[in-house]
């Protein structure tokens, strides 16, 4: 199985995914990483993208890959992989903490504070103290493009019973970002699907100090799912 790799909001697009991209390698998997319009260079540059513009990236990527294939996707990239999977014939979703919704208050009002807080410091991510120093993700992102996360969320709750594909979906312990993750599982229209939680992690759960069981959870469902293909 051939899988599309989507990372998150202000996320490193290959560095935030920790051990799992080369777990998947070692198990056989083909894997593609790519970088999500506005990541991967510099903050400002998520000034100039749109919601619509990270969904076609991810669509182009999935699509440029050969069958049988699947999607895993880590927050954001959670909502683009059910928009994938409700379109195109995939054979697994893995969603990795995905942000249905924020937990900050004020993350709804973000497009009308953009003038006066024009930026916000990346959010709490990560548990481990020591790990934490290690974030490679945006330190800080523009106010004003929370606005677009906020739009692909509003977009998400109507595709997710459309998803036939079986199902994982992870769930941090101890996420401080986003919420809503057991809604998103309910909503999926998928059959079976399974449902995990790592108590002590925070949202980056691939960079947090259980990442090598989340790692391997995923690896050994997505060879379980391979193997009745």
């Amino acid at each position: 199985m051939r899988l599309l790799l989507l990372h998150g909001f202000t996320s490193h697009p290959v560095l935030t995914l920790g051990p799992l991209p080369e777990r998947l390698k070692e198990a056989g998997f083909a894997v593609s990483q790519p970088a999500l319009p506005g990541h991967g260079t510099s903050p400002e540059d998520l000034l100039r993208v749109r919601f619509q513009d990270w969904l076609l990236a991810a669509e182009r990527a999935y699509l440029g890959l050969p069958e049988p294939r699947g999607v895993v996707g880590l927050s954001m990239g959670g909502l683009l992989a059910a928009h994938l999977a409700a379109r195109h014939p995939t054979q697994a979703l893995v969603a990795l903490a995905p942000a249905f919704a924020l937990k900050n208050p004020l993350a709804p009002l973000a497009p009308y504070l953009s003038w006066l807080i024009p930026r916000f410091p990346g959010p709490r991510s990560i548990e481990d103290p020591e790990l934490r120093k290690g974030n490679p993700n945006y330190p800080y992102f523009p106010t004003r493009a929370v606005g677009e996360l906020l739009a692909l969320m509003r977009k998400t709750p109507e595709v997710l019973p459309r998803v036939r594909a079986r199902a994982l979906v992870v769930e941090a312990g101890k996420d401080r970002v986003v919420k809503g993750v057991r809604r998103y599982f309910e909503l999926l229209g998928s059959a079976p699907k399974d449902y995990l939680v790592f108590p002590e992690s925070g949202h980056d759960l691939l960079l947090d100090r259980d990442r090598e069981e989340v790692a391997r959870a995923v690896r050994n469902w997505l060879v379980a799912i391979s193997n009745h293909l």
